[in-house]
């Protein structure tokens, strides 16, 4: 590689237009290009780049039209870090063969480190704005036009952890993107980026600056200046990377002392090590506190570094630093950073944030959670060693505008970093804490703050959860934290994001064993607390004397040693799965609830203390930390809905415990392909399936939605992290960013009305023994269960696990269902003859009665014996005899109760509908839905809406009651719109409205009624 700097030898333009070569768009006209450089054709291309050095520029105006033949020469040239500019929609992604032959494909671009190039409707800009850092185009505004259609790129530059053992780890920032030109939308906000820069900054392309500006040229482009901007472009890439970092000390000072700045610089690849000015200003408020004015000499290697120590003590407040670099070749870069100066009374200022049964509460009011999760716009998860005051101070203002009242942030890896030796933190890591603290409580922005991710920091201890040195070095992590923050009124707590036990190498796949002496201690400690009977573990697990002769022998199995499968090679354990799902549960509430008491132990004596989660992920898909083990340790317990879009009113009902709130704490949507590796959903089908997320996020009771994550995080080697969030990797809003704001919208102007909940006449049991167990059909039953009562009966439902039913003693519902739990848990079993015994409720169990928690056969219903299933089954109710379909592994898997019939038999004050068909793992809805219908009216159950018309496929309506109100929400998962008219049974109102596909509409009701507030405003009318 030939590394020379422009100082010692000119920069070459090759400009590769050709007049037979496809074009899309409006050609220039040739006659004004040879301004710009030497023009090549296609013939020529290959070797005019294999010529070209570092420093030269590409100047490509064939848009996605590349010769496939000139390819790995273009490749090469940007690997020495080369120049390109480009001027076209889906830059190189058509080849073009030697023959004519043109092939879309995404494989050239992604040797740029491009993954994806996403089309962008830009149809609701109504200006342009030059970038804040590069104002390039200043001047040549007129050849772009604000709506025009464009492309978001996404970014994969990174391809390294810098944490290899951490699962949430970043890698190196081998690359930057800045919007050099953003359409903006009436409310001011970027909604596109026409023409962006990527630097390359580390690794393959060191040096090399890359300008796209992704537009089709049409004849306007070209009458306005459009050669004039495209030589602006040249020039200005041509000039090089330089790095520029301003890094003050600390991020937070306290008042009193005294602050430095860091000015670091560094040229990269053939960029000359130039003399730079710098005009740096800094304020408090409107205030000047400094300024002045420097030069800056770039070593012989390219680097250069300034201290500059700010006059005069800190006071409370935030400091704005802006700062403007240029050089005499013309170049230039504008950066603006900030920090505090600790402000206590900020901190202090408002009520703590507060939980009540099903939602948050602020200042007294309702609260129903807009969230975002938030880290940094510019270096994403490195926001706490790379802190940028200024930056989090505009990405808040911006959240705050569009809604957000909760924002989510804290550390996903490198504690280490922040606290290397055990009790003894950071002192810098602390104040960024500190700063981004005060930065929320500035926008009133209530701050979730998660200590770790996955599993917890073990610092040299054997197990992350068991270890007496892990867990008292965890505390004074979290101390170091929160003892900075007694006082602080808008920040609580998040013990971990996504916890798994116990194994930090095999996170998100159910329990996994590390095998260590705490954890085999804590098994049989566990154990011997419900039974200190070997005996009794020998006839559950079915392991005879002789395997299991004493404690001494119990350790923890590992998923391989257990038949989960009906088929298995060789003989394998099966019950004692079971129990040690359910230990995992009990050692994370216990490890939850230790590290929340020593949160609040922290509070001043007498004052509230700050509320504490876990943020929890589907876990219940997964055998993994549920709400229903941990609630009683936490404030407010959380679920993560990315996964299971199938499932997404299961995601929140069975999350939502019945004394704590539930909050949505992430969602969002994960990259899904096409079979040829491109992106299958297009930014609007995004868009709508978000807005699906958000809308469940309110249903059963749930206390909101949060978004992951406001900018996608392009310095993972992650595909899902450069795709995932509501700004693109040039900071513009995705159209998911609207769905925030709406949302924010909605609950802004009517969230205090959601009080007192009226709770279901219906609740689900979660059989979590068959969950927990080698042969788990739960997941499927208890899915069939929710989309049967959400999309076919609008019946509205509450769930308990099957391990504690007091909140059925508490608030008895009139129907329980119990969908196909098979090993039903005995203390289940006795609870629920107890609860009969009390009130009179309606039961429906289906599927085999007569079976424990470790499928072992008693007697519960005199003649309910259990039998293999077959295929084809029938049931008879209502005087007719309904088919069942059981398919797949079902003849294998699944069993049967004897009998042919729905049972309804006396206990206590109440009865059981007994149905001896797991129905809800068939494959015929209409005999479910039949079903339940039965129970429904056997109950006594009122249905609180009816269609009035033929009910309309794939459209779900869920009716929530409050004191004084009622929320409804109506998701759509058809592919066509809907007129949608029902009839209230409260109020005897009629409504009806429009619901496009996909789509889902939230409005309010009041105690007559009347419509009182819609999603966007959306029309509803009322009979």
């Amino acid at each position: 590689m030939t590394d020379r700097r422009r100082s010692e030898v000119a920069m070459a333009c090759i400009v590769f237009y050709d007049s037979s070569f496809p074009f899309a768009g409006t050609r220039p006209d040739p006659r004004s290009l040879p301004a710009a450089g030497a023009l090549t054709d296609v013939g020529g291309l290959a070797a005019a780049l294999a010529t070209a050095v570092a420093g030269d520029v590409l100047l490509h105006l064939h848009g996605a039209h590349v010769p496939r033949a000139a390819w790995p020469a273009l490749r090469d040239f940007i690997g020495r870090g080369g120049y390109l500019v480009t001027l076209g929609r889906q830059a190189f992604s058509r080849p073009v063969d030697a023959d004519g032959t043109v092939c879309e494909q995404a494989a050239l671009f992604r040797d740029l480190d491009i993954h994806e190039m996403l089309a962008v409707d830009a149809a609701s800009a109504v200006s342009l704005a030059v970038g804040a850092e590069y104002r390039w185009l200043a001047g040549h505004l007129a050849a772009f036009a604000p709506t025009a259609a464009t492309d978001g790129l996404v970014l994969m530059p990174t391809k390294d952890k810098d944490q290899p053992l951490d699962s949430g780890s970043a890698g190196p920032m081998d690359a930057r993107i800045y919007p050099l030109l953003s359409s903006r939308n009436a409310a001011g906000h970027a909604i596109a980026s026409p023409v962006v820069l990527i630097e390359r900054l580390r690794g393959p392309a060191a040096g090399s600056r890359q300008v796209f500006a992704n537009i089709e040229p049409d004849a306007v482009f070209w009458a306005n200046g459009g050669v004039a901007a495209l030589l602006a472009l040249v020039a200005h890439a041509a000039l090089g990377v330089t790095e520029w970092w301003i890094k003050p000390d600390y991020a937070c000072y306290h008042p009193g002392e005294t602050a430095s700045l860091t000015v670091q610089g560094e040229a990269l690849g053939a960029t000359p090590s130039r003399r730079w000015r710098l005009a740096l200003q800094v304020s408090l408020g409107d205030a000047p506190v400094f300024g002045g004015e420097f030069d800056i000499d770039l070593q012989p290697d390219g680097a250069a570094t300034l201290r500059i120590p700010l006059p005069g003590a800190v006071k409370p407040g935030l400091y704005r630093i802006s700062a403007a670099l240029s050089h005499d070749d013309g170049g230039g870069i504008h950066l603006q950073q900030g920090f505090w100066g600790r402000d206590d009374a900020l901190l202090a200022r408002g009520e703590r944030i507060a939980a009540g049964r099903d939602y948050l509460q602020r200042d007294g009011k309702t609260m129903p959670v807009v969230g975002m999760t938030y880290m940094a716009s510019d270096v994403h998860r490195k926001f706490l060693q790379l802190p940028n005051v200024a930056v989090w101070d505009a990405d808040m203002a911006t959240l705050a505008g569009i809604g957000v009242n909760y924002l989510r942030t804290g550390v996903w890896s490198a504690w280490r970093q922040l606290m290397f030796v055990d009790g003894h933190a950071s002192e810098a890591a602390l104040r960024a804490i500190d700063a981004f603290i005060l930065t929320a409580a500035q926008h009133d922005l209530e701050c979730c703050f998660t200590f770790f991710a996955f599993t917890p920091e073990a610092w040299e201890g054997a197990n992350p959860y068991l270890d007496p040195r892990s867990r008292a070095a965890q505390k004074r992590f979290i101390r170091a934290i929160v003892g900075r923050h007694t006082g602080t009124r808008r920040v609580h707590w998040d013990l971990i994001n996504e916890p798994s036990l116990f194994d930090p190498a095999r996170i998100f796949v159910g329990p996994r064993s590390l095998g260590d002496v705490f954890e085999v201690d804590a098994f049989r400690a566990y154990l011997q607390a419900r039974n200190p009977d070997i005996a009794h573990w020998q006839a559950a697990w079915d392991l005879s004397p002789a395997r299991l002769p004493d404690w001494s022998s119990v350790r923890p199995p590992q998923p391989e040693e257990i038949g989960f499968n009906t088929t298995e090679i060789a003989p394998k354990q099966h019950g004692c799965w079971l129990d040690y799902a359910l230990f995992t549960q009990a050692v994370h509430a216990e490890w939850a609830a230790d590290l929340a008491q020593a949160i609040r132990n922290i509070a001043p004596e007498g004052a509230p203390g700050a509320l504490v989660c876990v943020g929890q992920d589907e876990a219940l898909g997964q055998q993994r930390p549920s709400p229903f083990f941990y609630a009683d340790a936490v404030d407010y317990t959380t679920v993560h809905s990315w996964w299971l879009n199938d499932a997404l009113g299961w995601d929140s009902l069975f999350s939502k415990t019945p004394k704590v709130p539930n909050v949505v704490q992430e969602t969002g949507i994960m990259h899904v392909e096409r079979p040829d590796g491109r992106s299958r959903r297009s930014e609007m089908e995004l868009f709508a399936l978000l807005e699906r997320k958000y809308a469940w996020s309110y249903a059963f009771g749930n206390a909101g939605a949060v978004h992951w994550i406001w900018n996608i995080n392009y310095h993972m080697d992650n595909i899902n992290e450069s795709h995932i969030g509501a700004c693109r990797a040039d900071g513009s809003m995705k159209p998911e960013a609207e769905v925030t704001a709406a949302f924010g919208a909605l609950f802004g102007a009517h969230g205090d009305r959601l009080a007192d909940r009226v709770l279901p006449e219906t609740a689900v049991i979660y059989p979590f023994s068959n969950d927990y167990s080698n042969r788990r059909s739960t997941l499927e039953a208890t899915q069939t269960l929710v989309r049967s009562a959400l999309f076919e009966l609008g019946l509205p439902l509450r769930a308990v696990g099957d391990h504690d039913l007091s909140d059925l003693f508490a608030h008895p519902p009139k129907l329980i269902l119990l969908p196909s739990p098979h090993n039903l848990n005995r203390a289940t079993w006795a609870a629920l003859e107890s609860l009969l015994a009390q009130h009179d409720i309606t039961v429906l169990l289906s599927g085999p009665a007569n079976l424990d928690e470790y499928w072992r056969p008693l007697a519960r219903i005199a003649n309910a014996g259990t039998r293999n299933l077959n295929r084809e089954e029938t049931l008879v109710f209502d005087g007719r005899r309904w088919r069942a379909s059981f398919g797949g592994e079902a003849i294998a898997r699944l069993s049967s109760g004897d009998g042919d019939a729905l049972v309804e038999l006396a206990i206590g004050r109440g009865r059981l509908l007994w149905c001896p068909l797991p129905l809800e793992l068939n494959q015929r809805t209409d005999v479910l839905d039949a079903l339940y219908r039965h129970a429904i009216a056997r109950a006594g159950v009122t249905l609180p809406w009816r269609w009035l018309a033929d009910a309309p496929e794939g459209v779900a309506l869920h009716k929530q009651d409050f004191a004084g109100c009622s929320l409804w929400i109506a998701v759509s998962e058809a592919a066509r719109d809907h007129v949608l008219a029902w009839h209230d049974v409260a109020t005897g109102r009629d409504y009806r409205t429009t619901l496009a596909a996909g789509r889902a509409l939230l409005f309010f009701s009041d105690a007559a009624g009347d419509v009182v507030g819609s999603l966007r405003d959306h029309p509803v009318t009322v009979a």
